[in-house]
C-alpha cells in the first residue's frame, strides 16, 4: 500500500468508538428481522455487531479497513461465542456494495459524510434502516432522532433514516 493511501485511510478513518449507551440507544431504534442483516461500516473491534448479534439474533457483518481492528474484532466475537451469527471483512466501506444490506450502522468521521451520504442514497433499497452516530446525512431527513447523555460535555446523537 503507497503510504498517501495509508495516510487517507488513517485521516478519513480514525478508530473512535461508539460507547455502550450510544449503541445500546441505536439497537432500540429499530427492529430487525430474523432474515435480514445487520451491517457496521468501519466496525472497529466488533462491540456494535456484538451488541446486535446478542438483541436481535440476526446475521451482523462488519466492515473494517485497520488489519489490527479485524483481528480484534474477531477475537472479541470469538469469545462471545458469536461466530455463528457475526462476520468481520476487512475492506474499505466505500468499496462494500450496501444494496444487500438491511440495517446500517455508522460512527462517520465529517470529512466522509457527503460521500458516505452520496454512497447510501445510490446504493441502498427502499425500506432499509441506517442508525448514525453523531452526524447527519446529506440529502436525506432522519425519520428519529436521540440524545444519549452521559455526564460529559459531549452529548451523543444517533439519528435513524429510512431509505
Amino acid at each position: 500500500m503507497h503510504e498517501s493511501a495509508i495516510i487517507r485511510r488513517l485521516v478519513e478513518f480514525p478508530y473512535l468508538p461508539s460507547p455502550t449507551s450510544v449503541i445500546h440507544a441505536a439497537l432500540n431504534m429499530v427492529e430487525v428481522e430474523s432474515n435480514e442483516v445487520f451491517a457496521d461500516l468501519g466496525c472497529g473491534d466488533g462491540s456494535v455487531l456484538i451488541e446486535a448479534a446478542k438483541k436481535f439474533e440476526v446475521f451482523c457483518v462488519g466492515f473494517e479497513v485497520d488489519p489490527a481492528l479485524v483481528r480484534l474484532a474477531h477475537k472479541k466475537v470469538e469469545n462471545a461465542k458469536l461466530k455463528h451469527l457475526i462476520d468481520i471483512v476487512r475492506s474499505d466501506l466505500f468499496t462494500v456494495d450496501l444494496s444487500r444490506l438491511d440495517v446500517i450502522y455508522v460512527y462517520p468521521f465529517p470529512p466522509i459524510i457527503p460521500k458516505l451520504s452520496e454512497k447510501i442514497i445510490c446504493e441502498c433499497r427502499k425500506g432499509t434502516r441506517i442508525l448514525v452516530h453523531d452526524q447527519n446525512l446529506k440529502g436525506l431527513q432522519p425519520t428519529k432522532s436521540v440524545q444519549i447523555f452521559e455526564g460529559s460535555i459531549h452529548i451523543h446523537s444517533v439519528q435513524l433514516y429510512v431509505l
